[in-house]
């Protein structure tokens, strides 16, 4: 008998050659399919084609036709810009601050953009600073997180997004204990503490070392942290509108600079002489969606989406159906609300699903892509997950209360690559989180031994 012949007869034999083991789970609480990305018959498909909840994995699929229409380098462009002269160093009018919707427009970028005004000359704005918001249209909804609505997960996308509207709390060792800053200072936000040194080891999870109560824009923290913790930030984000605290930062800033002014705050057009100031432009398109997939940011895959509709939703949606029907793919069933799946409504099938990844696989920025996804055991939401896979199974995450979620690829020793989708949908998600890993772990078994093993 040949080698081969004994290879496919061990095959057939294995218990990872048999139906898909669930580990526990009903048939009806997860969805499954996965196919070569090299070509052939699907190597699973568990209820492929029933319409469930992606959560996050929904990112893929904007991820995927963001750089199909718009390229891996597209970038968003942030500007000031003024029609009134500069009389030695005055501006004598409003300067315009128009904003794109860049999804990462950081503090450091707002300081630089004021330090280039600075650099011309300028230091007063006697007129007001005005916000030019004509870049969105509809921005969407994400119903159903009410509860979640100072969460960062659940920031809002916005022409003006910045720093995704989080605050920086800085640790400072003083005499008897911590100094906590506020970064950027925001005019009403109030901050104390009691915070007390001790230990001396490394500053590991700082957030889990401190309490943080917060009360509208009262901040109060307690607890105990090591001096290898200074200048360490925590994050918080405050019931502040993007308005009100892109304006706030701006102030801060420009004064920080040594500028004066502006006077005042409205919101309306750039008129048509105006001039640009200062321009900043985003990161490429390609650098952004790692991201977005790698750490699952909502708020940017929903600029991202935006991006795609030219700032409405609701043209994004359309755009992503043409997208698909454009690549030869089945465009339902698929339900679209913001592109980031954080939705109560948003679904897809895993055959769609798994035939984008397919498509995305073969396509010119297929490399672009699948570096957007978290290698396992290595980074972002895979961090601690699939560690003895290591980084040839790139995967995005997804979850909600009820939905627990992975797509992505694996890659075989010989070079061989498989597209897969897991998705859980069910009230027990959580806890079946450990038997959705270990079907992905079995399929890759299975393919790497039809493959010709590891």
């Amino acid at each position: 008998m040949s080698h081969r012949c004994i290879a496919l007869l061990l095959i057939l034999l294995s218990p990872l050659a048999g139906a898909l083991d669930l580990h526990g789970m009903a048939p009806d609480e997860i969805t499954v399919w996965a196919a070569p990305v090299e070509g052939g018959a699907p190597l699973e498909a568990h209820r492929a084609d029933v319409a469930v909840q992606p959560a996050s994995t929904m990112k893929l699929l904007t991820s995927w036709a963001a750089l199909t229409r718009l390229g891996p380098d597209y970038r968003w462009k942030t500007r000031f810009a003024s029609s009134a002269p500069v009389v030695n160093g005055v501006l004598k009018g409003d300067l315009y601050w128009v904003g794109s919707g860049d999804p990462r427009f950081l503090l450091s970028d707002l300081r630089s953009m004021l330090y280039d005004l600075r650099l011309q000359g300028i230091h007063t704005i006697e007129g007001r600073l005005v916000l030019d918001k004509q870049a969105y249209r509809d921005i969407g909804s994400a119903d159903g997180f009410a509860g979640d609505a100072e969460r960062l997960f659940s920031v809002a996308p916005d022409t003006h997004l910045l720093e995704w509207k989080t605050a920086w709390l800085r640790l400072e060792p003083e005499a008897d204990g911590w100094a906590v800053r506020l970064d950027p200072p925001l005019s009403g936000v109030r901050v104390s503490a009691n915070l007390l040194r001790g230990g001396n080891g490394p500053c590991t999870t700082p957030a889990e070392r401190v309490s943080l109560q917060q009360s509208g824009l009262d901040l109060y923290l307690s607890g105990t942290l090591p001096p290898a913790c200074a200048g360490e930030r925590l994050p918080v984000n405050l019931p502040l509108d993007h308005d009100t605290y892109a304006t706030e930062a701006f102030r801060s800033q420009w004064e920080l600079l040594g500028g004066k002014g502006p006077a005042g705050l409205d919101i309306a057009p750039l008129p048509a002489d105006a001039r640009d100031l200062v321009q900043h432009l985003s990161p490429p398109l390609g650098t952004l969606l790692a991201d977005v997939n790698k750490y699952s940011n909502n708020p940017m895959a929903r600029s991202v989406y935006l991006a795609l509709g030219q700032g409405s939703a609701r043209t994004a949606a359309a755009v992503i159906a043409d997208t698909l029907a454009q690549a030869g793919l089945p465009t339902s069933p698929l339900v679209l609300e913001n592109g980031a799946g954080l939705s109560r409504t948003e679904r897809v099938s895993a055959t769609l699903l798994g035939n984008m990844l397919l498509s995305a696989a073969r396509q010119p920025h297929a490399a672009d892509f699948v570096h957007t996804l978290p290698a396992a055991g290595e980074e972002g939401t895979l961090k601690r997950r699939f560690a003895a896979l290591g980084p040839r199974l790139r995967l995005k995450t997804g979850t909600l209360d009820n939905v627990r979620a992975l797509a992505g690829y694996w890659q075989a020793r010989d070079g061989r690559r498989l597209a897969l989708v897991a998705i859980v949908n069910s009230p027990r998600a959580p806890a079946l989180l450990p038997a959705l890993d270990a079907v992905v772990v079995d399929i890759v078994r299975r393919f790497d031994a039809q493959a010709g093993g590891r």
